[in-house]
């Protein structure tokens, strides 16, 4: 089975380089350029399954990325971003926020998930995704969000072990994953 996993387009807050977390943004104009850009990426790839986190920015992405293929979207709370409690709305250059994308020192996040606790819930959901999907099913797109991205990078290619480098995930990022 073929695993595709896609970050969100661009919103408002992207721009503005605030954490989004939980907090319900739409995609602003170059989100949905950057959506319709990747929906002809995918024009011609085989998709059986489109999952989506509930949340506007990944259910439109979703929505314009099924625009080919003509689908019913699964919307999955499994798939939703990372609570950033006292982070949301906050700018995420702010070196505090930059702690909190780590495994390794796994801060605590007030109000919201610490990158374990969070990491843990992406890997239940992925469990379950490749136990419903891998036998009957060639490929399979999830549509979720930068943090949901970073954990399933963790899922196919081992957790970190040491102070790692923050992968910065970009907005309509596209990851594969052979399973």
């Amino acid at each position: 089975m073929n695993l595709l996993i896609v970050r969100h387009g661009k919103t408002d807050w992207n721009k503005e380089k605030r954490a989004a977390g939980l907090t319900d943004i739409e995609l602003n104009e170059d989100g949905i350029k950057q959506a319709e850009t990747l929906k002809d990426e995918l024009k011609n790839t085989h998709i059986d399954v489109i999952i989506s986190s509930p949340l506007k920015r990944a259910l439109k992405t979703a929505e314009i990325i099924n625009e080919y293929h003509n689908l019913d979207i699964i919307i999955d709370d499994g798939a939703i971003e990372r609570n950033l409690g006292i982070y949301e709305g906050q700018p995420n250059e702010q070196e505090i926020f930059n702690e909190i994308r780590y495994y390794t020192k796994n801060v605590p996040v007030e109000g919201g998930e610490d990158c374990k606790a969070y990491t843990k819930r992406v890997f239940d959901f992925l469990d379950k995704v490749i136990a419903k999907y891998k036998d009957s099913t060639e490929t399979v797109l999830i549509v979720s969000h930068g943090f949901f991205l970073r954990s399933a990078n963790w899922y196919f290619n081992g957790v970190p072990t040491e102070p790692e480098e923050v992968i910065r995930i970009k907005n309509c990022q596209i990851d594969k994953y052979k399973v």
